[in-house]
């Protein structure tokens, strides 16, 4: 056991600037590349069909994830991790592919189920690995610098790929999104675990009593998916929303979101790691709210990009915060539930902001639903000061003592 002890504090690195942590996010950067085409050209390749289409289209996505995410959260802690990377980049690739196949909603739901499956094993899997690649005392610093790699994503894919559709197609668009889900697998192989889980035929669980949802995950999770609602919300409609108060190029909303996510993705980390997670969580879900408000009103451009501005600052500083929470709480050889458990917060928020916001909206209005979304991140800081507060303000004092 002391073996084993000292083995792992000899695999932990001492910082971020290793080149095994650069290909992660760079990996990380070209798979979001991707999932940004689709997230700005799927909805708007269905623009002619009523929002209750598009709200399952896009949201069966993330069903498929919610529904198939635990099940990879303990397959990953089963084995080598780096497997379910490998699977998830290839499935991604021939997702979009299928995509630019066809653009019939109904022939398009198959391969949206695919990409759903494939990002929960991909992002699970590399975010598991990575975890074993940051210091402690660089924790939030360094998942903010891997989360950079797809905010980074999201400030240049957005414009490109509405230009992209409309001066070539749809179908171009997606082939090239397989071309950068292919590059995200070439990168990501590289990538080796430094702490994967120990395994042995005496002491392994049975699948029914395996940690399927992660307790220390659970909670802060349930903060997240608060504001992971918000993000499938815009994915679904904002392109829609854009068009009918002729807001122009919705493309140049996700560029000023993914700046402003860039820029709190470092600064929230670094932050977390000096301050305390908590002193960035709650403004960051105060401010979640107002974006939303202002979103719901906007009759301008300007007030479109300043909304986005908002969101992406307080989204980016919330998944730094929520993710440092929860690997500071998880052991090692659970890091696969717990990221699993993690990242089913993106695939409950397509679904809530996708397809049940789908069928409010076709009720009522786009406004109504933005208005409505933007009540999440408040119901977030109560489900927060109430389940997630008290002990992680006992690790922030500890790690201000060390």
């Amino acid at each position: 056991m002391i073996n084993q002890t000292q083995q792992c504090t000899k695999k932990t690195p001492e910082t971020i600037k290793t080149i095994q942590f650069s290909l992660a996010t760079l990996s990380i950067h070209f798979y979001f590349v991707s999932y940004a085409l689709s997230i700005v050209n799927i909805p708007s390749a269905l623009a002619m069909q009523p929002d209750w289409i598009v709200g399952i289209v896009v949201g069966v996505h993330g069903l498929a994830g919610m529904i198939s995410r635990p099940l990879i959260g303990v397959w990953v802690d089963s084995g080598k991790r780096e497997t379910w990377v490998k699977i998830g980049g290839v499935a991604t690739t021939i997702a979009f592919i299928g995509y630019g196949l066809s653009l019939d909603p109904w022939l398009m739901i198959p391969f949206r189920i695919t990409h759903g499956i494939a990002m929960g094993a991909f992002t699970t899997g590399l975010l598991a690995i990575v975890a074993s690649h940051i210091p402690e005392k660089q924790r939030g610093l360094g998942i903010g610098t891997y989360q950079g790699g797809n905010a980074i994503a999201q400030l240049y894919t957005p414009p490109i790929a509405v230009l992209i559709a409309l001066n070539s197609s749809y179908e171009i668009s997606f082939l090239l999104g397989a071309c950068a889900a292919g590059l995200a697998l070439f990168t990501g192989i590289f990538v080796l675990d430094k702490d994967p889980p120990i395994l042995s035929k005496q002491n392994k669980t049975p699948w029914k009593k395996r940690e399927w949802i992660s307790k220390t995950a659970l909670l802060p999770a349930l903060v997240f998916v608060m504001m992971t609602t918000t993000v499938g919300a815009t994915g679904a409609f904002l392109p829609l929303f854009s068009l009918e108060r002729e807001l122009g190029n919705p493309g140049l909303f996700y560029t000023v979101w993914g700046f402003t996510l860039l820029i709190s993705r470092f600064s929230s980390g670094f932050m977390g790691d000096r301050y305390g997670r908590t002193k960035v969580i709650l403004p960051a879900l105060s401010s979640g709210a107002l974006a939303f408000f202002i979103l719901a009103s906007a009759e301008s451009q300007i007030t479109m990009l300043l909304a986005g501005a908002i969101a992406g600052f307080a989204l980016g500083s919330v998944q730094v915060s929520i993710m440092s929470i929860i690997i500071d709480n998880t052991p090692a050889s659970s890091r696969g539930s717990a990221m699993a458990t993690y990242t089913l917060a993106w695939d409950i928020g397509a679904v809530f902001g996708g397809i049940l916001l789908g069928f409010i909206v076709n009720a009522t209005s786009y406004s109504f639903g933005f208005y409505l979304v933007g009540i999440l991140p408040i119901l977030g800081i109560v489900l927060y000061v109430f389940s997630v507060q008290r002990s992680q303000l006992k690790i922030d004092r500890d790690k201000s003592r060390d």
